[in-house]
C-alpha cells in the first residue's frame, strides 16, 4: 500500500478534479444538467489529459520514492557490511599480534624446531601484507579484491615443509 501512495492519492485527486470540474459547469456556468461524462467533445478531452497528467505525476512520484527507498536500503547494507568487514579485519589483526606472543614462547623453547619457526614467520609476514594491501584498496569490487589476492602472486610454501622438518631438533 505504501509503495503505491502517491499513485492512490493522485487518482483520488484526479476524481475530484473531474467531479469539481463538472459541479463548476452546472454552477457557476448554469449548464442545464449536471454532467459527469461532458458531452462537449473539447470539454472532455481537456479533463481527461489533466487528469492523465495528475495520475502520471502520482506514478512518477511512487517510482522515484521507491527508488530513493532502495537505494537508501542498499546504502544501509553497504554500511552494515562495511562494518563487518572493518570489525573481521581488526580480529585479524589483533589475531596476528597475539600470534607473535606465540613466537617469542616457542624462540625460548630449545625443543622447538626453527624451520617451523621460519615457516610462521612467512605465514604471518604474508598475512600481514595481505591484510595491509586489503586495508588499502580504495576501489573495493570483486575484481581488484580477486586482483589482489591472485593466487599466482602468493608464494607457494607447501612444499618447503618436510614430515622430518615437523620433528622437533631434539628428536633428530
Amino acid at each position: 500500500m505504501k509503495k503505491k501512495m502517491f499513485t492512490i492519492a493522485a487518482s483520488l485527486i484526479a476524481f475530484v478534479f473531474w467531479f469539481f470540474d463538472s459541479s463548476v459547469h452546472y454552477f457557476l456556468y448554469g449548464e442545464d444538467n449536471f454532467e459527469f461524462f461532458p458531452s462537449d467533445f473539447n470539454e472532455l478531452w481537456m479533463r481527461t489529459v489533466i487528469v492523465i497528467l495528475i495520475m502520471l505525476f502520482g506514478i512518477f512520484g511512487d517510482h522515484f520514492t521507491n527508488n530513493i527507498v532502495m537505494r537508501d536500503k542498499q546504502l544501509e547494507v553497504a554500511r552494515i557490511y562495511n562494518g563487518m568487514i572493518h570489525a573481521s579485519l581488526h580480529i585479524l589483526v589483533n589475531l596476528l599480534n597475539q600470534m607473535q606472543l606465540f613466537k617469542l614462547e616457542a624462540l625460548k623453547s630449545k625443543d622447538f624446531n626453527r624451520e617451523i619457526i621460519k615457516y610462521y614467520d612467512t605465514a604471518i609476514d604474508e598475512a600481514s601484507n595481505l591484510v595491509e594491501t586489503l586495508s588499502r584498496l580504495q576501489d573495493v569490487t570483486e575484481r581488484t579484491i580477486g586482483t589482489t589476492l591472485d593466487p599466482m602472486d602468493l608464494p607457494d610454501l607447501s612444499n618447503k615443509l618436510t614430515p622430518a622438518d615437523t620433528k622437533s631438533d631434539s628428536t633428530r
